[in-house]
């Protein structure tokens, strides 16, 4: 079942920047290793050639390695093409290779740097003000919340506080497709956070964005990026339009969960401004030299500067959002970036802005075990070390307090990205982040691996501040105001999340208490049956007659509600590790379904404390029978307390 959750979770983390919580794949250790090589002393020179070699004799293995069909790299400096290469198959039926220059790849959550691109033109005319509420450039209310109003500064940084939400996100066909006005005004998701206050990660508040272009421009944002983004760049190989213009169609890349699998379906995205558009490593190129040009001809050098200057870190000296991309500093080099990921295209872009050098990268397979994010991590921190290493650091020592301060922070840890009022809440029982206190006193934190997919440890170099040993790496726990931790922050990670303390039903506690009510109960009803069989076998009567036996029936009805009732919802997960089907508005009637089933469970469930409770006044039940009734109202009450805890049983069908 956790791996049925992870996928899940992957999915409506998809057309996103991909935050890599989960343990690096194993098939990626060789290949990780070959790129994360120590950095030479001095630096090689970045040159065409040498860039070449090293790619050449790591990429082929690797698509091979990792059941990939095909990749893209392209490289940028000073201005000019560096770089720019495929590598394996555009299609692998008809033996089409990648073509940097034409093949179009799908970039996901890339293709929010566009939008944000398109918010700094708007904000450079005076049309958009970062710290207004956005409600002032919307046809409807985003509701209040917090005391506080949602700015265009809050949605960049992802920091408007909503909960994770994908509903309708992904829809099937283009015929479903809803207008942007239409998905944001019936999407909105609930206010998790203050605005400002914690980095949750959001694809709504993207599309949000996207449909305040549309307002203040005048013209729909597909219109709006093809004439002030793509024109002025040459960008002939590029779009946001779904399905694809009809003149772009045939230099589409198919996409694979696997290279030996058949390829999947063109996947179509709703809030398309956070993840719908399409394009050649050739002009994706054409956008990197334009940001690396102080953002010319597309922005004015000062609105350059002021997007990629620091916002403010979720901990101090941490690494921070920029507007819309976000930073990922390493080495002592300013780099800003993003990532993106769907169901089978995976892409990454990072822009180093003092060496005027940008890296694209992107795949057409998701590969074994999702083999892609371990090498997009690996290829980015190879290229970095390679060309550009680390100045030597003094050795910090590690603190004495490293131990107690290790211990008391110790525990279980949720993601910032989850789902509040929805039943996305209940995919935080099966994800959740421990760090513990290893026996040298280091700590691990479960999400944070390296390479080959060992967890990390880290020592503590500064009050509460680990650094990753043999590493470069930082966690930091924040306590609240009463000294507790609270919040995990790593520069591991992209600063579009952090992970915070989590309660018993967001812990891993959560998950042996609720498998075992649902153990019991799924005995009880498969005990019914078995019992009457036995009963006829030795030609035996039921003990209760008239009433009694009633409630005995119905008693084991409720049971078997409950059962179905978070049988219903495994199968709503196991639906997600297959596509976006259960996401769409056309599947409500499921839910629905399930809850109905889980509001008979409900309403019976008083029926089985008040037949514990009569158990233990009647004799013909014995000691084994009073403590079976027991055990089953008590499971039925966790089933129950589950179904609230994690919003199973509201009626809301916004996710």
């Amino acid at each position: 079942m956790r791996a049925l959750l992870f996928a899940l979770l992957f999915a409506s983390s998809a057309a996103t920047a991909q935050v890599a919580v989960e343990p690096a794949p194993t098939v990626a250790k060789v290949e990780a290793e070959s790129l994360s090589q120590a950095a030479p002393t001095p630096a090689r020179a970045l040159a065409a050639e040498d860039l070449g070699t090293w790619l050449d004799g790591f990429l082929p293995w690797a698509l091979a390695r990792g059941d990939l069909a095909g990749a893209v790299v392209t490289v940028v400096k000073d201005g000019q093409v560096l770089f720019a290469r495929g590598y394996g198959y555009a299609d692998i039926a008809k033996r089409t290779p990648v073509d940097p220059a034409n093949t179009l790849f799908r970039i996901a959550s890339i293709s929010k740097t566009f939008t944000w691109t398109a918010v700094m033109q708007l904000v450079e005319q005076g049309k958009l003000d970062l710290d207004k509420d956005v409600n002032s450039y919307l046809d409807f209310k985003i509701p209040d919340a917090f005391g506080k109003p949602i700015t265009l500064r809050n949605i960049m940084t992802h920091s408007a506080g909503f909960e994770e939400t994908s509903k309708d996100l992904f829809l099937a066909a283009p015929a479903k497709l809803l207008p942007l006005g239409d998905y944001v005004r019936t999407h909105i998701p609930a206010r998790a956070y203050p605005p400002g206050q914690v980095a949750a990660y959001s694809n709504y508040a993207t599309a949000l964005a996207g449909r305040i272009v549309e307002r203040v421009s005048g013209q729909s944002f597909e219109d709006y990026i093809e004439q002030h983004v793509y024109a002025p760049l040459g960008m002939n190989r590029a779009t946001f339009r779904q399905p694809l213009p009809d003149a772009l169609q045939p230099f589409m890349a198919q996409g694979y969960a696997l290279a030996s699998r058949p390829a999947g379906p063109f996947e179509l995205m709703t809030g398309f401004p956070a993840g719908s558009m399409s394009v050649s490593g050739g002009d994706m190129a054409k956008f990197m030299v334009a940001h690396l040009n102080q953002g010319g001809p597309l922005l004015k050098p000062e609105t350059s500067a002021r997007m990629f200057e620091p916002q403010t870190p979720s901990a101090p000296d941490f690494r921070a959002m920029a507007l819309g991309f976000y930073h990922e500093d390493r080495n002592g080099r300013r780099i800003v970036g993003h990532s993106g990921d769907l169901l089978r295209f995976h892409s990454d872009l990072h822009l180093l802005l003092d060496e005027k050098v940008g890296l694209f990268v992107s795949f057409n397979s998701a590969g074994k075990e999702g083999v892609t994010g371990a090498l997009r991590t690996a290829l980015f921190r190879g290229f970095v070390d390679r060309y550009f290493p680390a100045p030597k650091q003094a050795d910090e020592p590690t603190l004495p307090t490293a131990g107690a301060h290790g211990r008391d922070v110790a525990g279980a840890y949720s993601s910032s990205r989850a789902g509040v009022e929805s039943w996305y809440r209940f995919t935080q029982m099966f994800s959740p982040v421990r760090l513990t206190v290893n026996a040298n006193d280091t700590i691990s934190v479960s999400s944070l691996r390296a390479a080959d997919g060992a967890v990390k440890k880290w020592r503590e170099v500064q009050p509460y501040v680990w650094r990753e040993v043999n590493g470069t790496g930082r966690v930091a726990v924040l306590r609240d105001t009463d000294g507790r931790a609270a919040t995990i922050v790593s520069d591991d990670l992209p600063p579009v999340m952090v992970f915070r303390r989590a309660g018993f039903w967001t812990g891993p506690n959560a998950v042996p208490v609720v498998g075992g009510a649902v153990a019991i109960l799924a005995l009880t009803v498969l005990a019914w049956p078995a019992a009457a069989l036995v009963r006829r076998h030795y030609g035996a009567t039921l003990r209760f007659h008239g009433r009694d036996r009633q409630l005995y029936r119905a008693a084991r009805i409720v049971c078997l509600a409950l059962v179905l009732f978070l049988a219903g919802w495994q199968l709503v997960l196991n639906s997600f590790s297959g596509g976006f089907g259960m996401t769409a508005s056309s599947r409500d009637w499921v839910y629905w379904l399930i809850r109905l089933i889980g509001l008979i469970g409900l309403i019976g469930t008083p029926l089985l404390l008040w037949r514990a409770a009569q158990a233990w006044r009647d004799a013909r039940f014995g000691w084994w029978g009073r403590i079976s009734t027991a055990a089953v109202a008590a499971a039925a009450l966790v089933v129950i307390s589950a179904g609230f805890a994690y919003n199973l049983l509201s009626f809301g069908l916004q996710y």
